[in-house]
């Protein structure tokens, strides 16, 4: 038998192998579908059927993680991310093409299942350092991932996912061999699913919110550094390389020393504002001013990320995280879905008008969470009378 922080090394690496084999082949999806007669409609549909799957699966895995535990249900789903990846290969059309990213995001729904797990191997006191352990491999990967697919595009893209395949496949004896044959969740699951209340309703809005703020950034800044500073793809690159390492950083050392310090949830209202602050300053910044306030974004993430998964945990019965933090992975991919488009079509209507509209979002998240936070000091001062 594994020790937890064994068991959190080995997660750790399973969800960070698993989001690298994936993520790996991201710079050369928009060559491949123009090869195949795409346009932008068909690269839209190809990178959102990825989160549209996850936010399907994810909470469906994760609810049945809570029955049949943990470790059964990951070894299930991570197959399906070496199939998705040698389906991708050997795809001649882009029908062929998106099954496989729709397969990939059904199968990468089990992140939801690695993170209930990671949240088992913790206490109380322990759950913002560990949720952020994983949270940072994640952001680690969709980091180095892009950009060792980048530097190997020469190699074809049916090279690129062979490459990939063969990571999952090596994650995947990882975990049937690393990982303890009965899972601590399992033991702990009920099997019964647990309503969720207002205040976890909220917490969801939260997790929305933030991520469509973040895609929204990601689908624009494109556009708006081109326009404003006629800065190409090579320096959007580096951009969006500072907002994920500022996402990662927070994750592995920040984060967790201030929610100890003076708690999670205004921790993240502070967060929340603080990316609103820098949204709403993107359409007047100078190029020093835009650098800063893109990694303030990518740390306001990182915060959030980790927090909501954190909370989400915390919030449910033994029996039941799997299916809370199921429910917070998928309304995170849907984020993911709608953010682009959303974030596209005010865009169309002027710079000031799309990172304003994020800016309110975010003064929404942190009403939430502050409204969260007097809720939980309330039920704190009755349960000590």
């Amino acid at each position: 038998m594994i020790s937890d922080r064994s068991r959190r090394l080995v997660l750790c690496a399973v969800i960070f192998c698993d989001m690298l084999a994936f993520s790996l082949v991201i710079p050369s999806l928009p060559g491949v579908v123009q090869d195949f007669g795409g346009a932008g409609l068909a690269l839209g549909l190809v990178f959102s059927g990825y989160s549209l799957a996850q936010f399907i699966a994810a909470p469906l895995l994760g609810r049945l993680s809570d029955r049949i535990g943990r470790r059964q249900l990951l070894l299930l789903a991570l197959p399906g991310s070496v199939l998705s990846l040698g389906l991708s290969a050997l795809a001649t059309s882009l029908a062929v093409l998106l099954a496989a990213r729709v397969l990939a995001g059904f199968c990468g729904g089990s992140i939801s299942v690695a993170m209930a797990m990671l949240a088992d191997s913790s206490d109380a006191k322990s759950r913002t350092r560990i949720m952020g352990m994983g949270g940072a491999s994640v952001g680690l990967a969709f980091t180095i991932g892009p950009a060792l697919g980048a530097l190997f595009a020469g190699w074809g893209f049916a090279a690129l996912c062979l490459i990939g395949a063969a990571i999952a496949a090596a994650t995947l004896a990882a975990a049937f061999f690393l990982l303890p044959t009965q899972s601590p969740a399992a033991a702990k699951a009920g099997g019964a699913g647990q309503p969720m209340g207002g205040s976890f309703l909220r917490l969801l809005a939260i997790t929305g919110l933030s991520m469509l703020m973040f895609v929204g950034m990601e689908a624009t800044l494109g556009l708006f550094v081109e326009e404003r500073f006629a800065w190409g793809a090579d320096r959007l690159g580096w951009l969006l390389a500072l907002a994920g390492l500022s996402y990662v950083l927070v994750q592995m050392s920040l984060v967790w020393r201030l929610a100890d310090k003076f708690g999670e949830w205004p921790v993240s209202a502070g967060a929340a504002l603080l990316m609103a602050g820098a949204l709403v300053l993107v359409p007047f910044a100078g190029p020093a001013t835009l650098i800063a306030g893109i990694v303030l974004i990518g740390a306001s993430q990182g915060f959030l990320t980790t927090l909501t998964t954190s909370l989400a945990s915390r919030m449910a019965s033994a029996g039941a995280v799997g299916q809370h933090v199921g429910a917070n992975q998928a309304v995170s991919a849907l984020g993911r879905v709608l953010g682009p488009a959303l974030a596209g079509l005010l865009y169309d209507a002027g710079p000031l008008l799309a990172y304003g509209a994020m800016g309110l979002f975010g003064l929404a998240a942190a009403a939430l969470a502050l409204r969260n936070g007097a809720e939980n000091e309330g039920r704190l001062a009755l349960r000590n009378r």
